[in-house]
């Protein structure tokens, strides 16, 4: 039997892209303290290690809010991405906070609207993906796509 007939769940077309910075859009806030720290570490590595998390439909940002940011700071011109469904059942989406009750469409919404959610408020977890690190320099997203 070929590898492939004994596969119980199909591949996913999901990857990484790169794309441009400003088609993102956050839907948290981010700790200005943990924001510094990590503008420090990326430019001191000069590299960025992992991709943000992003939906495919309106580029929003799922998890990587603060590696956006320093993205950001630094004038980076594009990002890389993992994108994902977001209407997917692997794709499940939880609250840090027990005092919210967080659903794709809270998070959906706060991406498209100024009402941005308070920093680590949801938790994505993908269920069966793990997201490849990128080691991507930081020179390469200051280029123009």
């Amino acid at each position: 039997m070929s590898l492939s007939l004994r596969r119980k769940k199909p591949l996913i077309p999901w990857r990484i892209h790169i794309v441009p910075i400003e088609l993102l859009k956050p839907h948290e806030e981010v700790c200005r303290e943990y924001l510094l720290k990590l503008y420090d570490e990326i430019v001191e590595d000069k590299v960025l290690k992992k991709p943000l998390l992003v939906e495919d439909k309106y580029y929003i940002v799922l998890d990587g809010h603060h590696r956006y940011a320093v993205l950001k700071m630094l004038g980076a011109k594009v990002a890389p991405v993992f994108l994902i469904d977001y209407s997917s059942s692997l794709v499940e989406v939880y609250s840090w906070r027990e005092d919210w009750n967080v659903t794709k469409e809270v998070v959906i919404n706060a991406g498209l609207t100024e009402n941005k959610l308070p920093y680590k408020t949801s938790r994505h977890i993908l269920r069966e993906l793990l997201i490849p690190e990128v080691n991507i320099p930081l020179e390469k997203l200051m280029e123009a796509p």
